[in-house]
């Protein structure tokens, strides 16, 4: 398959909707389930949550559930790209984080756009440097970034009393 004169491998294209898909499934549990609901309920008032009847012990195991089910899938994929070992997480946490910072602790929204965005600054800066001296720049843009917006690109909307 040839997009704009690249060539895009068969496993490429299956990652990439291996992450589409994950990212709209749990797009769509938060968003259109009551188990959705009480996920966001705990996240936002733990406390509150507990008063209403949501068992947040439950909630805090089925997150975990669902995130460790997520970083295996990574795994999956990751094993069609490259060789992997003990030590591979290491090479992407720096990245997840800056993800997640910079989308907004708590949005799957965010997090989407914000990786979107960082891969393609980072593949950006690629161009002229190695990839080690990207990622300086691209950490820089991000620190940049947050003091402007410290709370990312989306926040969770809360009430205050002030």
């Amino acid at each position: 398959m040839n997009v704009a004169g690249l060539a895009m491998p068969k496993t490429r294209l299956l990652i990439l909707a291996l992450c589409v898909l994950a990212v709209v499934a749990v797009a769509l549990l938060l968003s259109r389930t009551p188990l959705g609901r009480r996920i966001r309920a705990v996240v936002g008032n733990r406390a509150l949550a507990e008063a209403s009847g949501v068992n947040s012990s439950g909630i805090d195991r089925f997150t975990f559930f669902v995130g460790s089910g997520l970083a295996g899938l990574a795994g999956v994929a990751l094993t069609l790209l490259c060789s992997i070992g003990p030590t591979v997480g290491q090479n992407y946490i720096v990245d997840a984080f800056l993800v997640v910072v910079a989308g907004g602790i708590g949005k799957v929204k965010g997090a989407v756009i914000a990786a979107f965005a960082l891969g393609i600054l980072q593949a950006f800066f690629q161009l002229w440097t190695d990839a080690s001296l990207a990622k300086v720049m691209l950490l820089m843009v991000v620190v940049g970034f947050l003091q402007v917006r410290p709370q990312g690109l989306f926040t969770i909307r809360t009430r205050s009393l002030a």
